[in-house]
C-alpha cells in the first residue's frame, strides 16, 4: 500500500525538472478554479510538508504528473491466424 510520504516523494522528484509547478498550477487552475499562483504557493507548502494534500488534490496531481505512455505498434497483440 502507498503511503503519503511515499507519494509525496515521487512528488518531489517529478517537480524537480523547472517550471513543473507552474504547469501543474495552470492544469490545477483549469481544473478546480482559483489562480496559478495561488496553486504554486499551495503546491510547494505540500512540498514543504507545510500542509497535507486533500485526497482529491493527490488524485489529481497523480494523474497531471505520472509519465506520459507511449505508445508502441509492436507491443499489439498479433493475430495466431
Amino acid at each position: 500500500m502507498k503511503t503519503y510520504e511515499s507519494w509525496l516523494a515521487k512528488l518531489r522528484k517529478r517537480a524537480q525538472p523547472s517550471g513543473a509547478l507552474s504547469q501543474w498550477a495552470e492544469v490545477l487552475t483549469k481544473k478546480q478554479g482559483g489562480d496559478a499562483e495561488m496553486w504554486r504557493e499551495h503546491l510547494r507548502e505540500i512540498l514543504e510538508e507545510e500542509e497535507k494534500a486533500s485526497l482529491e488534490l493527490i488524485l489529481d496531481l497523480d494523474l497531471i504528473t505520472a509519465p506520459a505512455r507511449k505508445e508502441n505498434p509492436e507491443d499489439e497483440q498479433i493475430p495466431l491466424w
